[in-house]
């Protein structure tokens, strides 16, 4: 029946009860649950991340997430807030991926990085029925030690036998590939596959380059690193989260960063969100912030193999 769902009626009144549980975490801890708008006037600079465009004068952009609208809120004085929502990315399809999603959103002001890890563990716990308590792992260390790389190494042909050793294919045209092409590919094809065998797994302070909207600091190393973390679950990533940007001149240059390479990659070039910057110039309290993906946890809660089987209608059937 090609009408028919893809996530069958027993599944889905399971997953809405743990819906209920997760509505039930933040309001147990004091946490307002707002709702902001998934259409705005300005889209995010990402380059990674590609935007589906409403046609109009002017043009709206479906939200690949609610983080300046929330933003706006936390600087308008709303404290503590959590959002359900669907956010939207463009050719975002597999078997972890649906470009039409559902997420949890959430803001912590005061909290620090490391308390709001704590949280999201919390949360998984409460929702997979088991203790979820994960390792931490920085993101060089975890290159490291599951790519067999150290990730700023002078001679990139090591990138080359780092793939020979882990039984991966080296990609075509490796001499074309600029040191962070290596870093995506190793991610993907070594580190995140080698995660799923420790449980589930924090990867914690990445390079800046990777933490547009995140606060930065000077390691013992001397490189820059990004309060940013990941948690990674049965070969599944289920949340980023940062220690907030409160800086509107850095984060105006870091979008203008963003156009540049996005100029370059031949990809669309949307307006600059200016209200929300206004918001971090108006002065947005220190917080941590963390988007958590609903159907990729709730995959595993129900011991789904594939996102599909816990979303009614994913695309491209919907």
């Amino acid at each position: 029946m090609s009408f028919a769902p893809t996530c069958n009626r027993d599944s889905w009144i399971r997953r809405q009860a743990l819906m209920g549980k997760v509505r039930a975490f933040f309001e147990s801890r004091g946490v307002l649950e707002v709702e902001t708008p998934v259409l705005s006037n300005a889209g995010g600079t990402d380059p990674q991340l590609d935007y589906f465009e409403v046609n109009g004068r002017p043009a709206r952009f479906l939200m690949t997430s609610p983080e300046f609208h929330m933003k706006r809120l936390l600087a308008s004085g709303f404290g503590d807030i959590f959002q359900i929502t669907k956010s939207f990315r463009k050719d975002e399809f597999g078997s972890h991926h649906n470009n039409e999603f559902s997420m949890v959103e959430w803001y912590r002001v005061g909290m620090p990085q490391e308390k709001l890890m704590d949280e999201v563990e919390a949360l998984v716990s409460e929702i997979v029925g088991s203790p979820a308590k994960a390792h931490r792992t920085r993101w060089i260390d975890a290159f490291k030690n599951y790519a067999g790389v150290d990730p700023f190494c002078e001679d990139l042909d090591n990138f080359v036998r780092a793939c020979e050793s882990g039984g991966v294919p080296v990609p075509e045209g490796p001499e074309r590939m600029a040191r962070e092409d290596w870093w995506d590919y190793l991610m993907v094809f070594l580190v995140e596959p080698a995660l799923a065998k420790n449980g589930p797994e924090f990867i914690l302070d990445y390079p800046q380059s990777q933490a547009a909207l995140a606060q930065t600091f000077v390691g013992e190393d001397g490189h820059t690193w990004a309060h940013r973390f990941e948690l990674f679950m049965d070969n599944v990533e289920l949340c980023n989260g940062y220690t907030e940007l409160t800086d509107a001149a850095e984060q105006r240059r870091r979008f203008e960063s963003d156009l540049d390479i996005r100029r370059q990659m031949g990809k669309p070039l949307p307006p600059v969100d200016e209200n929300f910057l206004s918001a971090l110039e108006s002065g947005m309290p220190a917080c941590s912030g963390v988007a958590l993906g609903l159907d990729r946890l709730f995959m595993l809660a129900l011991g789904k193999k594939e996102i599909k089987d816990v979303i009614l209608f994913p695309s491209p059937i919907a």
